[in-house]
């Protein structure tokens, strides 16, 4: 989780200070972030503080020109919305939370195809890359009916061959999780959603590591799951690991509705060449996800994958996925940006740009 919480000051030549609150767990990493933006003298001294520890107490203290912008778990955002002080001050609330993004096969694609193995590598990509903990990371891999079989195979192939354990150590592939207390809450969700199914890779209480205590360490398995796709849980809870479940669809009006059964996403992939397919599900889904990634066989060795947005995409998603947004050059930061629409005469704006108060551009 991470907070920022921007104090806008009414005297227009006062700064802007962010104080940005991180979760205990990583805190650490956080610390040396900032130091080392406050060595680099890129910032003026105060515009950015840390704190370490609790800021609920801050919250009341929160007024009609702050921001709260919040990175993290789609329950924490949601507690974060409705504190009182917050909702009687009608303080900006800023979320971009995590979700259960998916990643769709078409039926077009054959088992043993180059895209159909573009599509394997990204499920197993976004399962390591951080051992799985990043908010954009698939956790849903939706499949033709008659493709689950293949797809199960050739995923549960790749996982199988990965080396886990001290990320320093030669040869080593994926790290551990967090902490202790996060590789617990992993286990609870994948047990949870393997109820409706079975594990196809991976055991959440086993793990074999390279340099390392596999007790003492934060380490999983790589957790593959065969899972009822009609079942609550693969669509609401989210193993904030290195876990993936894989659900059957039976046509493409199936697919589109298990999308929409994530209640709001900030990323999907959909993988295939058939362009009427695509454009049906596209068109369908749109609304549920912040952005849509299309691989295709055309750019399927190009494209950045699901899980790495270019810097001008629009980075957030509806629904439970918070409603906000970061990044996106401009529209990241608008929530922290004071509009005011100027309505003057010619001579005034005139006046207002020479002396460096640059009016917006829908003055008039």
């Amino acid at each position: 989780m991470a907070a920022a919480l921007a104090e806008h000051a009414g005297d227009v030549e006062s700064a802007t200070a962010a104080l940005v609150k991180r979760a205990i767990p990583t805190a650490y990493l956080t610390e040396r972030l900032v130091r080392i933006i406050t060595d680099a003298e890129v910032l003026p001294p105060g515009a950015l503080q840390l704190v370490v520890g609790s800021v609920r107490p801050a919250l009341d203290l929160l007024g009609e020109q702050d921001i709260l912008s919040f990175t993290g778990s789609a329950a924490t955002a949601q507690t974060l919305r409705t504190n009182a002080n917050l909702v009687a001050r009608s303080v900006r609330f800023n979320a971009e939370a995590d979700s259960v993004n998916a990643i769709v096969l078409a039926p077009d694609v054959p088992p043993g195809s180059p895209l159909f193995f573009a599509f394997v590598r990204e499920v197993v990509t976004e399962m390591i890359v951080k051992a799985g903990q990043k908010c954009t990371a698939i956790r849903r891999v939706l499949v033709p009916g008659e493709h689950e079989g293949a797809a199960l195979d050739a995923i549960a192939a790749e996982l199988a061959g990965l080396t886990i354990g001290n990320p320093a150590a030669d040869g080593v592939q994926m790290g551990a999780v967090v902490s202790l207390a996060q590789r617990d809450d992993v286990r609870r969700a994948v047990r949870a959603i393997a109820e409706s199914g079975r594990f196809v890779q991976g055991d959440p209480e086993k793990v074999r590591v390279v340099d390392a205590d596999p007790e003492r360490g934060a380490f999983l398995d790589t957790l593959l799951i065969s899972a009822d796709p009609d079942a609550a849980a693969p669509h609401e809870v989210e193993p904030f690991g290195p876990a993936a479940t894989v659900l059957a669809y039976r046509d493409t009006g199936h697919a589109i509705d298990l999308l929409a059964r994530g209640r709001g996403s900030l990323a999907a992939s959909l993988v295939g060449d058939a362009l009427a397919w695509t454009t049906t599900v596209l068109r369908q889904t749109a609304p549920w996800h912040g952005r849509l990634h299309l691989l295709d066989s055309t750019n399927m060795t190009q494209t950045t994958g699901h899980g790495s947005p270019l810097p001008a995409l629009r980075h957030g998603g509806p629904g439970r996925a918070g409603g906000g947004l970061e990044m996106a050059g401009i529209r990241g930061v608008v929530d922290l940006m004071q509009r005011t629409a100027l309505q003057a005469s010619p001579r005034l704006l005139d006046s207002l740009q020479t002396t460096g108060a640059r009016p917006p551009s829908d003055s008039a």
